[in-house]
């Protein structure tokens, strides 16, 4: 699965192939500008990732409620010590382990955007490397991969998010959640590139996820995520046509989705 080329990011592993090594994300000699480009493509409005918890377990399902509850507070130092709880009740819990990645990731993301770099530095250390605990106990947690890889995007590691996900869709060729995953980054990067004015890659990327949704609609023609990210895709290439074509029928395949029905009826009006 891929080569085993070290990638110098952080105190990670990506996959089973790229090694981590333990520096900090953000690099003494590019500590500065590192932070001051990060910032900058958050005021650019780059796309940040959401981040889902998950209220699921047994005994420690109430710590979990409790942690999203107070996640949803913007109290990530409350979440945190309540995750930890649930995590006491069952230490093998990816989801805990998930909830507790998902909580530091975001309390970096608030202390990066308030100049409190040293701070992000650490929580974004410490969310990754919950992410990988939680996917050395379900190396398909879905959402697990999903963060690690938006991590990776958030510090400017592209090539890492793109090993993690494509490392993920070599090891599970049949299933289509890797391929959305690794279709999105896509996306992402293409956004990206758009920003900094990489027209050439940025369209080089977009052919690249066409195909890869296409490979997963060829498979599950209904895939409602596939269709919906394919008709993004097409309205963003200014093809309003096609792309209300493709929501309907992610509309036609999965009809909750409010948002997506306003947008049919803005293009369409």
């Amino acid at each position: 699965m891929g080569d085993k080329k070290s990638h110098r990011y952080g105190r990670i592993s990506v996959g089973k192939d790229v090694s981590m090594t333990a520096l900090a994300l953000f690099p003494k000699n590019r500590y500065d500008s590192r932070k001051d480009r990060i910032i900058g493509a958050m005021k650019k409005n780059y796309t940040v990732f959401p981040l889902i918890l998950l209220v699921l377990g047994c005994a420690s399902q109430n710590y979990n409620a409790e942690g999203v509850r107070y996640y949803g507070q913007a109290q990530y130092d409350a979440a945190i010590t309540s995750f930890q709880s649930a995590l006491k009740d069952n230490s093998n819990d990816p989801n805990t382990l998930y909830n507790i990645a998902a909580t530091y990731h975001q309390s970096a993301r608030v202390a990066l955007r308030s100049g409190h770099t040293a701070a992000a530095q650490q929580q974004y250390e410490q969310a990754a490397q919950y992410y990988e605990l939680c996917l050395s106990k379900d190396r398909n947690h879905a959402n697990a991969y999903r963060g690690l890889s938006a991590l990776y995007m958030d510090c400017q590691h592209g090539e890492a998010a793109y090993k993690l996900l494509e490392n993920w869709r070599n090891a599970n060729p049949v299933s289509t959640e890797p391929k959305l995953e690794l279709a999105r980054h896509y996306q992402e990067y293409t956004r990206i590139c758009m920003i900094q004015g990489r027209t050439e890659d940025a369209l080089k990327l977009r052919s690249a996820t066409e195909k890869l949704l296409h490979e997963i609609l060829a498979a599950e023609p209904a895939n409602y995520r596939a269709l919906r990210a394919l008709g993004y895709l097409k309205e963003e290439s200014g093809d309003m046509t096609g792309a209300v074509f493709e929501y309907q029928r992610s509309l036609q395949a999965y009809p909750q989705q409010k948002d997506l029905e306003e947008r049919v009826a803005a293009l369409t009006r």
